[in-house]
């Protein structure tokens, strides 16, 4: 680990300054004073970093700056270093250091019709990764994204998801390499879903398999009424596919407990690295998808309660998790936009349990989940799945989870 020498500024109330130590590793970041205590922070903590021909400005997340400076003919190699590293931790924060990168590119990026900023434009194969300097860095999900565009008058490439557009730019010779590179992730992602809905559903005919590609792409959530559209058998098949003997208990009786017409279903692949996570005896070894439903609960009035519980539909859904919509009183139809906020905020941990359930202490200070209390800063869906979480049961057995689940009703 290099030490720097130079001088800092610290916008404290009184601030600190003087000449200082400066050094980092690739999680933590050091100043060391000629007096007084030494100041350091996670590189997560750093939401924006300007370097200026002669300095670098460190933004804090609380608010404070750190200002670095005179530190001679290394200034640039410091600088450098540091904002690599700096990038990489926001990479670790966003929850996406397990993705297979596909390449990194130097360009501008905004969220229209915001102005474009410099940026570091990070592409993996499920997921993009904007690491501005200016503002706060931020994914978007390939599975979320409904369109690719490109515009020959500006030399951008547009990413569509809903009424959402984020627009990549400044490029230069890269342009075509990161378009072709984006567009062939989505297309293999969509021939991917192609082909593993053909083998999941082979009674489909080609008609409503395209219905069913485009009602249900991977990574969203869609209602049970609609996929009954496309064929009255696909929801049988996809409760048998998706719901073992050992979990269907819990299954049937939350369906039972479901508003009318509500109950959600939605899937995923499994990648390599989570085979041995989320399945657990052999037919599942099988399986390359991870199902999960979403079932808004039924108020003594017949309309929806407010609360809904998620349900994982492989070897690892060890428990149910309930969350608050803030609908209470709707209809059926009314609640679905609760749940794809609900999945957008699942999705971007990959449908990891620890950063939803464990309290902000233990995120805080246990050192294998203190990135999630990071990624809860930088990610307002992951920030909100968290304050809308009321509760998981166990499936311990049938009678106790059902104890639990009543306990967690009663609360909210």
């Amino acid at each position: 680990m290099a030490t720097f020498s130079g001088k800092f500024h610290y916008s404290t109330d009184p601030p600190r300054d003087g000449p200082c130590q400066f050094s980092f590793t690739s999680e933590t970041c050091t100043v060391i004073p000629s007096s007084g205590p030494a100041i350091t922070f996670d590189l997560g903590d750093v939401d924006i970093a300007v370097r200026n021909d002669w300095d670098l400005v460190l933004t804090l997340f609380t608010g404070r700056h750190l200002t670095l400076r005179q530190f001679g003919a290394v200034f640039d190699r410091m600088a450098g270093e540091f904002i690599a590293a700096w990038r990489a931790r926001a990479i670790h924060c966003l929850i996406l250091e397990d993705l297979e990168r596909v390449g990194t590119f130097t360009g501008s990026a905004a969220i229209a019709p915001d102005p474009p900023v410099a940026a570091e434009i990070h592409l993996f194969k499920s997921n993009i990764a904007v690491l501005p300097l200016a503002s706060t860095p931020y994914q978007w999900r390939l599975a979320e994204v409904d369109a690719i565009g490109f515009s020959e008058e500006t030399y951008a490439v547009s990413l569509r998801s809903g009424d959402q557009r984020l627009v990549v730019s400044k490029l230069g010779k890269r342009t075509d390499e990161f378009h072709g590179a984006l567009q062939g992730q989505f297309d293999e992602m969509r021939q991917q879903s192609a082909a593993a809905m053909h083998e999941t559903f082979p009674f489909l005919d080609p008609e409503a398999l395209e219905q069913l590609l485009l009602t249900m792409p991977e990574g969203r959530s869609v209602a049970f009424a609609r996929l009954d559209k496309i064929h009255p058998g696909l929801i049988t098949a996809i409760v048998k596919r998706a719901v073992s003997e050992s979990l269907r208990p819990y299954f049937e009786a939350l369906r039972a407990k479901s508003l009318a017409g509500s109950i959600m279903v939605g899937y995923k692949f499994i990648r390599d690295d989570e085979q041995e996570e989320e399945q657990t005896d052999e037919q599942d070894q099988k399986d390359p998808l991870f199902f999960w439903f979403f079932f808004p609960l039924a108020g003594a009035n017949g309309r929806h309660s407010g609360l809904a519980a998620w349900e994982a539909g492989t070897g690892s859904g060890r428990a149910t998790y309930f969350f608050r919509t803030h609908q209470s009183g709707e209809a059926a139809e009314h609640v679905e936009g609760a749940m794809q906020k609900l999945t957008q905020g699942l999705a971007l941990v990959n449908f990891r349990r620890e950063p939803i359930y464990l309290s902000d202490d233990s995120l805080a200070q246990t050192a294998k989940f203190h990135r999630y209390a990071i990624g809860c800063r930088k990610l307002p869906i992951l920030r909100d799945l968290r304050a809308d979480f009321a509760g998981r049961a166990i499936h311990s057995s049938l009678e106790e989870w059902t104890t639990q689940v009543e306990n967690i009703v009663q609360k909210c």
